[in-house]
């Protein structure tokens, strides 16, 4: 399927496969291993489906090397491997999005592809893994005094973007172009709070994300940018094409979108208020009966609009404690106050809030997700009382 068509290159769809063929010579700045790096004699950048997210076996796996991995995956999809910087996802091409944006003479157009809920990271988690002459091997946490384990590289989660503008660039200005692309993507997952899978931190992205933009050579008579900040049109026209892009692909292959992650859960789980603890809690503090009803009806609990406010605010004073915005004494102070706030919002009962308040207070040796959980829990039982 033919998505775009210039008189610079032509953008299409098939099967497994998203590419762009160039019409005239172009600079490329990508990430891809092979025939990566800043570049100006590529024919083809392209993005493929090279296995399911989860529990495939690829027949054709990288054992034989990544070379030859490349030009079997390039065979397969029609594209010729000494000049095409070819990129690999989990994710389903058939949720490829593309996003455009323009001011005056100058456009661009962004297609991504972006899975998050199995690979999702913030920037300066702990690895998992380091590099060596002969390979990547899984970093010893316990010789450097943490025990904090991450999750494979090779994990379903990554978010591809392919860039390309219509006026000719510099290097320096493709490689400012890139943190742009960058920031529009960290963007788009931070609008939608997503949590990191390695730490309690707010995702800004995937430990596999990759990138290729794209612009055409200057020829005789034409100029070429050399900047692309976000003061400047080509900065902000990348930033907003990555992020709608990103963002709509999230709704496709993920189903995110700002309307479900509405919840106590998307709220405060990374800080281990989760649907196990809830439920942990229910029936640790509740009667029988009324932890079975809290159990039955915990959907609605976590989505109910004024408690999920409460959460996230909660959520917020944690990662500003942790950031060091708000001091120990402070931060102890205000999560208390915040919690009484959410047991009052779950319980329908706002003028409750300094009772609350006060039951809740010798529980704060509670680790945060178990405080939370016990505020909720606490404010479904005063609910009916």
């Amino acid at each position: 399927m033919l998505l775009e068509d210039t008189d610079r290159y032509a953008l299409s769809r098939e099967g497994r496969y998203l590419s762009a063929i160039f019409k005239r010579p172009h600079r490329v700045l990508s990430t891809c291993r092979l025939n990566g790096g800043l570049r100006e004699d590529l024919t083809h950048i392209a993005n493929h489906q090279s296995c399911e997210g989860v529990a495939h076996v690829v027949r054709d796996n990288l054992a034989s090397g990544h070379q030859a991995y490349h030009r079997h995956a390039c065979a397969a999809g029609e594209l010729p491997p000494e000049s095409t910087a070819l990129m690999a996802t989990a994710a389903n091409m058939q949720c490829a999005t593309l996003a455009q944006a323009a001011y005056e003479d100058l456009a661009v157009s962004v297609v991504a592809t972006a899975g998050v809920l199995g690979n999702a990271t913030r920037a300066g988690d702990p690895a998992g893994w380091h590099e060596h002459p002969d390979g990547s091997r899984p970093v010893d946490r316990a010789a450097h005094g943490s025990t904090e384990v991450s999750p494979a590289e090779s994990g379903s989660g990554t978010i591809v973007t392919l860039v390309l503008i219509n006026q000719a660039c510099t290097p320096a200005c493709l490689v400012r172009a890139a943190t742009m692309v960058t920031e529009g993507k960290s963007a788009a997952v931070l609008d939608l709070r997503m949590p990191s899978l390695q730490s309690s931190g707010l995702a800004t992205g995937t430990g596999t994300d990759q990138l290729a933009i794209a612009a055409p050579l200057a020829r005789d008579g034409e100029w070429e940018r050399h900047w692309a900040g976000s003061h400047n049109t080509l900065g902000e026209l990348v930033g907003r094409a990555t992020h709608e892009a990103v963002t709509r692909c999230l709704l496709l292959q993920n189903g995110l979108c700002p309307e479900l992650r509405r919840s106590l859960l998307a709220a405060l789980g990374r800080h281990g208020c989760d649907e196990p603890t809830l439920r942990e809690v229910a029936r640790t503090e509740l009667e029988s009966r009324d932890a079975h009803c809290f159990e039955q009806n915990l959907l609605a609990i976590v989505h109910d609009p004024m408690s999920a406010a409460a959460a996230y605010g909660m959520a917020e004073i944690l990662d500003l404690a942790r950031a060091g915005v708000l001091h120990a004494e402070v931060a102890q102070e205000a999560t208390l106050n915040q919690a009484a706030l959410l047991a009052a919002a779950v319980a329908v009962r706002p003028r409750a809030l300094s009772e609350f308040r006060a039951a809740l207070q010798p529980h704060q040796g509670l680790t945060p997700g178990r405080f939370a959980a016990l505020a909720v829990v606490k404010g479904f039982e005063r609910k009916w009382i």
